[in-house]
């Protein structure tokens, strides 16, 4: 791990364009609400997936679906793909998880997947307040 180089500043933009067309397709009619510390993860959520920090991306995904959930309180299900996240994460953070880590390519596929579900569950609150015509 020693030499770690930052990525090539055409690959970071790259990943920022994918980032922010991945939160642009989920974005509500009305606008996104977070509370400070939600504010604060989605902005390192943005520098860890520029980076290729695919885990570290995967991880702060959860955790602010997680508290969107708890948020919402009781009466939020969760959904299948918040399921799926929840194992993926699972499978990151648990020494004893039965799941094998992807190459870099999976990595990233499951990162990019992380961050549509978390855009998903942010602005759920977004689309179900959509006023009425």
């Amino acid at each position: 791990m020693r030499g770690l180089a930052a990525p090539d500043p055409g690959l970071w933009q790259r990943r920022a364009e994918w980032f922010w067309r991945a939160h642009d397709v989920n974005a509500g009619p009305q606008p996104l609400d977070l509370d400070p510390q939600a504010s604060v993860l989605l902005a390192e959520l943005e520098v860890v997936y520029c980076a290729g920090a695919w885990a570290a991306a995967v991880i702060l995904a959860w955790t602010l679906v997680e508290a969107a959930l708890r948020r919402a309180g009781d009466d939020a299900q969760p959904t299948a793909d918040v399921d799926w996240l929840r194992e993926q994460r699972n499978g990151l953070v648990h020494i004893n998880s039965a799941g094998e880590i992807p190459d870099d390519s999976g990595m990233e596929a499951l990162a990019q997947g992380a961050l549509r579900v978390a855009f998903k569950t942010l602005y759920a609150a977004a689309w179900a307040a959509r006023p009425s015509r």
